[in-house]
């Protein structure tokens, strides 16, 4: 058997590859999409990585809460939105009939819909998404601004003290102390709507406490009117004021209001990871009474939160610490840290999806290969001897390739398309496979099968099997390179080499 001939069988059996694996990708695509499997696995590892370990948690607290967080991680807005499909009868009509054929999966395997209520689940969520919906879930950015809130109203109600002692520590005569209690109520009233201002979240911290300063210098330069720099009172109230004033203008000043203001993540974190009592993490957090908002918000944050992710948070709102700046800007640089978190957690995530996907494809590869008695050796042999057959495969196969030059088989579109040219070549050729009398199991006079007939059988079809497995686009990529070889070496000579 000389070169050709063996190059042409080559290409006859990965033409028959190709097109049992376009079959096989056909069947898994549909069973995938009818069980969901892309978006259930989607589903179970974000559990997992909520939940810390790869195999799961076995606290039945712990299990609840992986659960329930996942569960409120899926019903948010932005993630819901990614599961919306096309518009049109016809689309939500095979949407509608995929879901019935799925459930109806499920209630005869007895197996649980991870999806709770609800149909279905996105196959894919974005790493920003993932992030900002699980810092909204929680609920930290609000936590961390109501608590800076509540310490922007106890700084007030300081400063105002403050003040207040230093203008009555004041030996003013009784004519001006009215008016220096006037020029107090004032400032009390513009601190106040600062402060409201703050917390119905019309301005940042820092735009905040600019306020503040400016409301204050009025206020001094007002007082002042009244209390000339000669007299011991002015110089006294000027000194003593200056200091006030210097904690809201000096940069080292400022900046050490803003870390005694706004909570740290970590800090934040690191208590709620280690102190599992609500009413102690409260102490710990900032004292607080039990009545109040942020002590519910603390609850309601502690109870979503399993503690391996207490753990894994804390973790990364450190290193989202390290760049410095205020509250605002680590609170980006945690939300990234979450990003890179979960886009290494997925890339795990999907190579189990493809090791479990590759285990499905063999089992579907060597169930096609049984029932449509596609035996490697047996092909091999009906090409090697019948040169007619494996002349026209030969032929659609450079067909194929030739039609399909640029194409990859990387997307759904490109699959149909080479499928549906396959399917017209079979019209017009048997291949050596089926039922049919050639390729039947050699048996005896007796009609007995015979035992090395039936092991070169069964090792065929294993062959054929795992090579199904191996999928439509690695086939039609070595087929298009097979082909180019043999039609590079059959090329005449240029004239300079001749």
């Amino acid at each position: 058997m000389n070169l050709p001939v063996i190059i042409d069988i080559i290409i006859g059996l990965v033409f028959i590859y190709l097109t049992l694996s376009l079959l096989a990708s056909e069947i898994q695509e549909l069973i995938a999409t009818v069980l969901q499997w892309r978006a259930e696995h989607l589903k179970k590892s974000i559990e997992m990585l909520i939940s810390g370990d790869s195999k799961g948690t076995t606290d039945p607290l712990q299990f609840r809460r992986v659960a329930q967080l996942a569960n409120s991680i899926y019903a948010n807005p932005a993630i819901e939105d990614l599961n919306q499909g096309a518009k049109g009868l016809l689309p939500e009509g095979f949407r509608s009939i995929t879901h019935r054929l799925g459930h109806f999966f499920l209630r005869m395997t007895g197996t649980k819909n991870v999806f709770g209520n609800k149909l279905s689940g996105p196959s894919y969520i974005p790493a920003d998404s993932f992030a900002a919906t699980l810092l909204d879930t929680l609920k930290i950015p609000s936590l961390v601004r109501s608590i800076s809130k509540t310490r922007l109203e106890r700084f007030k109600d300081l400063q105002l003290a403050q003040i207040q002692v230093i203008g009555e520590g004041l030996n003013l005569p009784e004519s001006t102390k009215p008016i220096i209690e006037q020029e107090f109520g004032w400032l009390t009233a513009e601190f106040n709507r600062v402060v409201a201002d703050y917390k119905n979240d019309l301005g940042s911290l820092n735009n905040s406490l600019d306020r503040m300063s400016e409301k204050l210098g009025f206020y001094i330069n007002d007082s002042q009117v009244y209390l000339p720099e000669t007299e011991l009172a002015g110089r006294e109230f000027q000194r003593q004021m200056g200091f006030v004033k210097a904690s809201f203008d000096s940069e080292y000043e400022r900046a050490a209001l803003r870390a005694q203001l706004q909570p740290s993540l970590s800090n934040l974190l690191n208590t709620v990871r280690k102190v599992r009592k609500t009413q102690d993490t409260v102490a710990e957090i900032m004292e607080d009474k039990e009545d109040s908002p942020i002590y519910y918000q603390i609850q309601e944050t502690l109870e979503m939160m399993p503690e391996s992710l207490k753990r894994s948070l804390y973790i990364l709102a450190e290193r989202a610490e390290t760049g410095g700046g205020d509250t605002q800007e680590q609170l980006q640089r945690f939300q990234k840290e979450i990003e890179i978190w979960f886009d290494q957690s997925m890339q795990r995530a999907s190579g189990v999806y493809k090791r479990n996907a590759r285990g499905v494809a063999i089992l579907l590869g060597t169930t096609i290969a049984l029932a449509a008695n596609a035996d490697s050796l047996n092909i091999i042999s009906r090409l090697s001897k019948d040169s007619a057959l494996r002349s026209t495969v030969n032929l659609y196969a450079k067909q194929l390739v030739e039609k399909n030059a640029n194409t990859k088989l990387d997307n759904l579109t490109n699959l149909t398309k080479v499928q549906n040219q396959v399917d017209r070549a079979l019209d017009n050729v048997a291949l050596p496979f089926g039922w049919s009398e050639p390729n039947r199991l050699e048996t005896d006079a007796q009609g007995k099968l015979l035992l090395p007939a039936l092991m070169a059988k069964l090792l065929g079809w294993m062959l054929s099997g795992v090579a199904i497995s191996m999928g439509a686009s690695f086939w039609f990529e070595a087929l298009s390179k097979i082909i180019n070889i043999r039609n590079a070496g059959k090329k005449p000579p240029s004239p300079t080499e001749s």
